[in-house]
């Protein structure tokens, strides 16, 4: 066999071996209608970062997230299941199938791209380094202190990057601000929603917000080959962003108003 006949069978081969992994996604794909006709979507929320995520007195989830995936079934038009995740839960809930979409403060990283896919943004919030009593104005300043961040974000990336930090990691966003208030971290990298939040309701810890370590967009996420349930969700978000229903719960929560949303 000549080398030309060889390429040609190869890219042949491989062609077909494409569009048969390409079949097989569309063919796993979650539509919109099989939501329907089930009657019921799982929505998988966010708890431990309030006031985006937390459970309320009888541990049903509650806070922004809630909310929104409240409005996003009403607009499906189904009952819906709320299953409350850790943010180290929420892409392996996704991706077992226990839940059919994210409503779960996540930033669409390109990490996590890899494994999921997102929408445009529904929610934003700056991302600060906060201690107890004197204020830390820069990265440069943390290096040799104890600084707390919860596991698998940004946050903690952002901060094993500056190295000379001694990071310490938990499990969400409410066990890493107790950390700080308890004493067991000198500062840490949180979001300024929650920052604010237990501030308010903590005025003699004299919590500082020294700096913003980056803006974060928050999307949505299902899984990929769903081309269909992330177009509606995109489509929903405009409308809700519009019409000013994001804005209205994000008010509720934060006492701010919804902070100007990244489109792609």
């Amino acid at each position: 066999m000549s080398l030309k006949s060889l390429t040609r069978g190869l890219l042949v081969a491989a062609g077909i071996g494409l569009a048969g992994l390409a079949s097989a996604a569309s063919a796993s794909a979650t539509t919109l209608n099989e939501i329907i006709q089930r009657g019921t979507v799982r929505i998988g929320v966010l708890i431990g970062g309030p006031p985006m995520g937390m459970v309320d007195d009888k541990g049903n989830p509650t806070g922004y997230d809630y909310d929104v995936a409240v409005l996003i079934a009403k607009y499906l038009g189904v009952k819906a299941e709320y299953v409350a995740l850790t943010p180290p839960a929420r892409i392996p809930a996704l991706q077992t199938g226990r839940v059919d979409f994210l409503i779960a403060t996540l930033n669409p990283t390109p990490e996590r791209a890899r494994s999921v896919m997102f929408t445009m943004p529904y929610n934003a919030f700056n991302m600060v380094v906060v201690t107890k009593g004197a204020k830390v104005e820069s990265l440069d300043a943390l290096k040799g202190k104890k600084v707390g961040a919860t596991r698998g974000t940004p946050q903690e990336a952002a901060l094993r990057r500056a190295g000379g930090i001694n990071v310490t990691i938990f499990e969400d966003d409410s066990i890493t601000t107790q950390a700080l208030l308890s004493g067991q971290v000198e500062a840490a990298a949180l979001p300024e929603t929650l920052v604010l939040s237990v501030a308010k309701q903590n005025p003699d810890a004299k919590l500082e917000i020294g700096f913003s370590i980056y803006a974060q967009g928050n999307s949505m996420a299902v899984r990929p080959g769903d081309f269909e349930i992330l177009q509606w969700l995109n489509n929903t978000i405009y409308f809700m962003k519009k019409n000013g229903e994001l804005d209205t719960l994000y008010r509720k929560w934060t006492d701010t108003p919804l902070p100007p949303l990244e489109t792609f």
